[in-house]
């Protein structure tokens, strides 16, 4: 059998080394004449395509033979290949490979290549400046062995990889919208065209949707006329060389099981205008076709998805196109109507069209698609089902527009931002809006940037109000239709008002300390059993009884803003440690959202070494008393500790006190911990009489630790076993001159009381017990 070979450049006499211009061309000839499986044919000279006063291009022909090539594979891959490998510059790699047989199969894994040309195989998945770190020309036969091997073997692109492309990738590009085959099939837009800044890439077109114009299809300023033509599915066998003319690209699609003529004429006749297209436009030079292609594995019917391809027909617009093809006809009025005359089945060939279509010549385009939710969610490693919910920021400063936009890139969720501040300038350190925003609301800021990144995906909504209006409709349908509830506004307000509430989803907060140095995590378990404000005051115990807790709020301003200053941010506060909480808090709470149980964290950054450290504090199952008008939250393992402290001390009493807060507006009481009996306390069987030696200390010191929230609520002791929590009549007497004294601050007086099966809590008269 005579094999045909292309043929490129001009033969060199011989095989001496010294006629190759490269020094790297003779080191690979030398590496071809010791492998066994290369036997040398001949050298060529190729003159640069790019520009002829460059260096010449090196080639060297080979037959390449290892026996590892199946004789009769279904790949079409010879066991015996001619090549031509070439070095020089101007190439698409250094080092280019070129397959010499005319018939060398298309596969995956090839260049794109000007129609005609020999085969140009892609060895390598890396860009050439990491692959030439290690490269030298025995390692290339190597790779080029590999390369027909796991071809001819059908191994090189698994069958559990996506589908391939139909075609190769053109070095022509357009981008088209996310919801480009949604939008298309809805026929009240076109597309538009415009062209991207890339600078010395070439020119990329950008498509974008807008009005259908009155005349005829869209056309920009590019000379082109727009045609969107839907094709039959087609089966997915092995990539296509891109055809040369229209019927070569017709019969490429019925080899496939699909077909072209028919779905042109018809998308041509509803481009088509009831007046008429005009035969002579001079700013109509050619027609972009679109062609969107079903794309099915073998077996089945079912399309795994739709590719769009595209071609350019050069020198025909869109009237040409459409009388070429029969679509219209021309009506000697100087322009072209539709051809309602001619019906052509999707069977149809080539040979029972009208002619003049089947010589057009096409150039390709590749179109790329731009990301969708389902691809922003592949490429970000987030569930679909995880990242398709509704939920709430309220917060868009500087840490919650952060995580704002780090959420947005991955798709995640789909958000109402909720905030009722305005970007002022000094905002821009940390607020991801630029200059141009200075004066909007920040919802508008972050909800416009969000659109920014993905404009073909569900919109963020903004409302612009306080997150506690309960007054505000939008507010209120927000907080309706969300699943999660996120708090970034840096208050206490927001937290605890809300989480009081039954009708509110699942609730997590996140904050900044004032020195920039740690981000905390309070997060609601999935039946919000313990609320962020039980939480709140179990985290405060955690740094209250933890080594970091000592400067975890330094910087704080609570010395002149009682109860607000462990969440307001510090002047100076680096932007850099905004994003690196920002990206923390975010992850967490993406992944943490899946998970049931409730959390508290906190993540510390070391200043010198960069190292970021976590804290995590278990959180209690929360405990809820009504005494008179006031709520007392606390949770089981304060409960625990105080019986332990008792259990120490027994037979004896023993007591101590009392921290925590009170938050007037709820009337609510958190009790946060225990303080155990001072050293200079009297305690015996039956009675208990604290000493003060280190208290007014650690007082201070859990006032210091929490921007002066949490401080003395009152006194806590036990009483002795088989003795109930009931407050005895010096316990009352105690207790009324504990309420004359912190009266002057209009707080109450509290009393803790742990015997043998109960607690007791009396506030001023009031009692209850377990």
């Amino acid at each position: 059998m005579i094999r045909s070979y292309h043929a490129l450049g001009q033969v060199l006499s011989g095989l001496a080394p010294e006629q190759l211009a490269h020094a790297q061309s003779r080191q690979m000839l030398a590496a071809c004449h010791r492998h066994p499986a290369f036997s040398v044919v001949e050298l060529r000279k190729i003159s640069n395509p790019s520009d002829v006063s460059k260096p010449a291009i090196d080639g060297i022909v080979v037959d390449c033979c290892d026996g590892t090539v199946p004789s009769r594979n279904l790949i079409g891959i010879h066991n015996k290949e001619r090549l031509l490998l070439l070095h020089g510059p101007g190439l698409l790699t250094p080092h280019e490979v070129r397959a010499l047989r005319t018939g060398f199969p298309a596969t995956a894994h090839q260049n794109s290549i000007f129609n005609g040309e020999p085969t140009s195989l892609c060895l390598y998945f890396e860009p050439w400046s990491a692959v030439e770190r290690t490269w030298t020309p025995e390692k290339h036969l190597q790779r080029i062995l590999w390369w027909l091997r796991e071809t001819s073997a059908g191994t090189l692109h698994r069958t559990d990889q996506p589908l391939e492309r139909l075609y190769f990738v053109s070095p022509y590009q357009i981008v088209l919208p996310a919801d480009f085959n949604e939008r298309v099939a809805r026929r009240t837009e076109v597309l538009h065209l415009a062209c991207a800044r890339s600078r010395d890439k070439g020119t990329m077109l950008r498509g974008a949707f807008g009005p259908r114009p009155e005349k005829h299809a869209a056309r920009d300023d590019f000379g082109l006329d727009i045609l969107v033509v839907a094709v039959p599915p087609a089966l997915s066998t092995r990539i296509e060389r891109y055809p040369a003319d229209l019927c070569a690209l017709h019969d490429q699609l019925v080899a496939r099981g699909s077909t072209l003529l028919a779905p042109l004429q018809e998308a041509a006749k509803q481009a088509m205008s009831g007046s008429g297209m005009p035969l002579h436009d001079p700013a109509a030079q050619h027609t972009l076709l679109l062609l969107q292609i079903p794309v099915t594995r073998a077996g089945s019917q079912t399309p795994e998805r739709v590719d769009v391809s595209g071609f350019v027909v050069r020198g025909a617009p869109l009237s040409r196109l459409g009388l070429d093809t029969g679509a219209f006809f021309d009506g000697r009025d100087g322009k072209a109507y539709v051809s309602n005359t001619l019906s052509l089945s999707r069977d149809t060939t080539a040979d029972e069209s009208p002619k003049a279509w089947r010589g057009l010549p096409i150039e390709p385009i590749d179109v790329k698609v731009a990301f969708g939710a389902a691809d922003v969610h592949r490429a970000s490693g987030v569930d679909n089902a995880a990242g398709d919910f509704r939920g709430i920021l309220a917060g868009v400063g500087a840490l919650g527009s952060s995580m704002a936009e780090i959420w947005s890139r991955e798709a995640w969720g789909r958000w109402t931002y909720v905030d009722d501040d305005i970007l002022l300038p000094h905002n821009l350190v940390r607020h991801i809006g630029k200059d141009l925003h200075i004066g909007w609301a920040k919802v508008d800021v972050v909800a416009q940037m969000g659109e920014l990144n993905w404009p073909s995906s569900v919109k963020p909504e903004a409302v612009y109000a306080n997150a506690t209006d309960n007054e505000n409709p939008d507010v209120q349908r927000a907080v309706c239709e969300a699943h999660l509830f996120v708090d970034a506004t840096t208050t206490l307000e927001v937290p605890r008002d809300l989480s009081d509430r039954d009708d509110m989803p699942r609730m997590v907060s996140t904050f900044i300390t004032p020195s920039g140095r740690s981000g905390v995590l309070l997060f609601e378990d999935e039946a919000r059993s313990a609320r962020l404000a039980c939480l709140e005051a179990q985290y405060y115990r955690g740094l209250l009884n933890s080594d970091w807790g000592a400067t975890h709020l330094a910087g704080h301003q609570g010395s002149y803003w009682v109860g607000a200053g462990c969440r307001d941010l510090s002047g100076v506060l680096a932007h850099e440690l905004v994003q690196l909480h920002g990206a923390t808090l975010a992850r967490q709470v993406r992944l943490l959202a899946t998970q049931p149980d409730s959390q508290i964290r906190v993540w510390t950054v070391d200043e010198e070494s960069g190292a970021v450290s976590v804290n995590v504090v278990t959180v209690a199952p929360s405990v809820e008393r009504k005494v008179g008008k006031w709520r007392v939250v606390w949770d089981e393992e304060l409960a625990r500790k105080v019986r332990h402290l008792r259990d120490q001390s027994l037979p004896n009493e023993t007591g101590g006190v009392l921290l925590g807060y009170v938050d007037q507006k709820r009337d609510a009481i958190h009790l946060v911990d225990v303080l155990p009996a001072p050293r200079d306390s009297d305690a015996n069987r039956t009675s208990f009489s604290r000493g003060a030696t280190g208290l007014p200390e650690a007082i201070a010191e859990a006032a210091g630790r929490t921007a002066n929230i949490v401080g003395y609520l009152g006194e806590w002791h036990s009483h002795p076993q088989h003795a109930s929590a009931m407050p005895s009549a010096a316990d009352q007497t105690l207790l009324a001159y504990l309420a004359d004294t912190l009266s002057l601050d209009g707080v109450p007086a509290l009393m803790l009381i742990v015997a043998d099966r109960d607690i007791s809590i009396t506030i001023k008269e009031g009692c209850t017990h377990d």
